[in-house]
């Protein structure tokens, strides 16, 4: 024992240097296998990307082929040009449609550009360089892609054939692929992410957007969209693969450092793991209320739809009266179906952040108007007045027409559920304080003081016996704030229960005119 007590430096020193040696090793090799799994999850996280990407384009093609089918369709051709009128002020990626029979002749002609060189060019390039391409049979009753160089330039072609009146017939959609590289792929690609790069090329590896990334060496991750540009291919490059080799040198220095930290990191990661838990919680009790709600809404009509659908078929309805007011509620209840589902889908599009606007230079009395009609009918059979005197003039706004309307829309369809025994609706426009005001006032019951901070959040209703008698997804008010927002404004609101209520979008005049009304405004003194 006094061996090992004199002696024990002698024993044990080489004992610690062997752990010392042993812990560097294993520290060395951690650090060599962190830079080996750096670069791998650069190329993972880099083909992650590039599928999310390529799955995006994928979609936006396909949700305008869907969306302009029903718009190009041989079944409704007479409302046809007024749909595509509509359609190519806000979405610009077709260039012309057409309805070709099944000899090929072509039945309509839809065109944006509306020049007489350009119809004749683009009438050319249907009958010599398109129409032969087409197999009606491949795309009977599916969407089917073309990609490929016609005339000088890459196409990207949508065809679809359906039978109609014992007739074939094929709708072909032509794209733009100016506004794929000019619009879509900048928005998507212009900023991929830190510390990527990305550009589009074609089979011949000529860029078609973005530039040369021969320079980023062996990390090039590219991929071929699956079924519409498949021409062309999107590639992913990280631009600070070289961080990962400077990790792996200055690891072995920092692991006593790491211990600390990493202590630290899980505390605080045990402290932001339970707020999330309890923030997801409450999320998931909405959601789960959000969409018991939505289903019973969806449920609803569509029930009513059925009943008086089948009663048509089974030829129960003989008074023509009776067929008229079926009729009425069929329609009815569809417009309440097609508003529902694009709350839902305005919203889901909001969540995913592929929310986009369309701003342009409008009369904001105009565009509160529309949303104003849409409500006219309804509450004229409710005897509810809806009041609306639209001021005789307004500064001009950079807004998005469609969703002012449907922010407005939303505002009233909120007022008419929650404003029982109320005989009255206001919808007030006024310029005050180089904002317009956008009011909507109802005299219902109005909204408790503790719940005003929370009506706009998603999914939120508050809580009490009247509300749960109405019917709502619990999301229109969060796509009212997130439409005022996006224009550079707030939504607010003032409520005394029992009284009134007031909802106000105050959105910026034009910035021009905003300059132009300071400077004619008198200096003070």
């Amino acid at each position: 024992m006094r061996f090992l007590w004199r002696n024990g430096i002698f024993i044990f020193f080489p004992a610690v240097l062997l752990a010392i040696v042993f812990l560097v090793r294993i520290s060395f090799g951690t650090a060599v296998r962190f830079g080996e799994w750096g670069e791998r999850s650069i190329v993972e996280s880099t083909l992650l990307v590039a599928k999310e990407k390529i799955e995006r384009v994928e979609e936006t093609v396909s949700t305008t082929d869907s969306s302009y089918y029903h718009i190009v369709n041989p079944a409704a051709v007479d409302a046809a040009c007024d749909r595509w009128q509509r359609a190519t002020r806000i979405s610009k990626l077709i260039e012309a449609a057409a309805i070709i029979d099944d000899n090929s002749d072509i039945v309509m002609l839809f065109y944006r550009d509306e020049t007489p060189d350009a119809l004749t060019a683009l009438n050319d390039l249907f009958v010599s360089e398109i129409i032969p391409l087409i197999d009606k049979y491949e795309s009977l009753d599916q969407f089917k892609h073309l990609h490929r160089r016609i005339a000088g330039g890459f196409r990207l072609i949508t065809h679809f054939s359906t039978v109609f009146e014992n007739q074939d017939y094929t709708t072909i959609l032509l794209y733009d692929t100016d506004e794929f590289t000019e619009g879509l792929f900048e928005e998507l690609f212009g900023q991929v992410g830190p510390g990527l790069m990305a550009n589009v090329v074609d089979d011949q590896h000529r860029i078609i957007f973005g530039r040369d990334m021969d320079t980023t060496g062996e990390f090039i991750v590219a991929r071929r969209f699956p079924s519409t540009l498949y021409k062309w291919r999107l590639q992913l490059a990280p631009t600070s693969a070289a961080l990962f080799t400077s990790r792996a040198e200055t690891q072995r220095f920092s692991q006593a450092m790491l211990i600390p930290l990493a202590l630290g990191v899980i505390i605080f990661g045990l402290i932001v793991l339970y707020l999330s838990v309890v923030r997801e919680r409450r999320i998931n009790r909405l959601k789960s209320e959000f969409i018991a709600n939505v289903s019973h809404e969806l449920k609803t009509p569509l029930s009513l739809i059925r009943m008086f659908g089948e009663l048509f078929v089974m030829g129960r309805v003989k008074e023509e009266a009776r067929a008229r007011r079926y009729h009425e509620i069929i329609l009815k209840e569809t417009e309440r179906l097609t508003a529902l589902i694009d709350n839902v889908l305005d919203f889901a599009r909001i969540e995913r952040g592929k929310q986009a606007y369309d701003f342009e230079i409008a009369d904001v009395s105009e565009v509160v108007e529309r949303g104003v009609e849409l409500h006219h009918h309804l509450l004229e059979k409710m005897s509810i007045e809806l009041q609306y005197d639209p001021p005789p003039s307004l500064p001009s706004a950079l807004i998005d027409e469609h969703a002012i309307t449907l922010a407005v829309a939303n505002l009233i369809d909120n007022a008419v559920k929650y404003a029982q025994g109320t005989k009255t609706i206001k919808v007030e426009l006024v310029h005050r304080d180089q904002l317009i005001h956008i009011d909507v006032v109802d005299f219902g019951i109005g909204i408790p003081e503790n719940h005003l901070r929370r009506i706009f959040e998603r999914f939120y209703r508050v809580p009490s016996k009247e509300t749960r008698k109405q019917r709502g997804s619990g999301i229109g008010l969060s796509l009212v704030r997130h439409i005022a927002e996006a224009h550079g404004g707030t939504v607010e609101v003032t409520s005394v229960p029992g009284e009134q209520t007031r909802f106000s979008i105050r959105i910026p005049i034009y910035k021009q005119q905003r300059e132009a009304s300071l400077a004619s405004a008198p200096s003070p003194g």
